[in-house]
């Protein structure tokens, strides 16, 4: 029997690439365009919904359409941008990249 142990240090796992210290500069911080200006940029936020709302995203995840709740919420609205008209789509994407400018704006200071 002592020869089926586990022997998880034979074979140790070794990486392909090893990280160099260029790979953790602030240069990478973002998305970098030509003029050497942040384009987008990526945080955490906090969204107060209320436990009906909870409800229904932990079922979608639940029942296989999304992975968790967050996810839930974009399957969520992929499907309500989707059966938007061109016109009230473009208006919405409007919206959302002047929102991300703002981001990119406040973020970058």
């Amino acid at each position: 029997m002592a020869n089926k142990l586990i022997r998880s240090n034979r074979n140790p796992i070794k990486p392909d690439k090893q990280a160099e210290i260029s790979d953790f500069s602030n240069s990478n911080k973002g998305i970098k365009t030509p003029q050497n200006q942040v384009a987008s940029v990526t945080f955490d936020t906090n969204l107060k919904i209320n436990n009906h709302i909870r409800n229904k995203l932990q079922a979608m995840a639940v029942l296989g359409y999304s992975d968790n709740q967050k996810a839930a919420i974009e399957v969520a609205l992929s499907v309500y941008i989707e059966s938007l008209t061109s016109d009230e789509r473009k208006e919405l994407e409007f919206q959302i990249a002047s929102l991300e400018k703002r981001d990119v704006r406040v973020k970058s200071k």
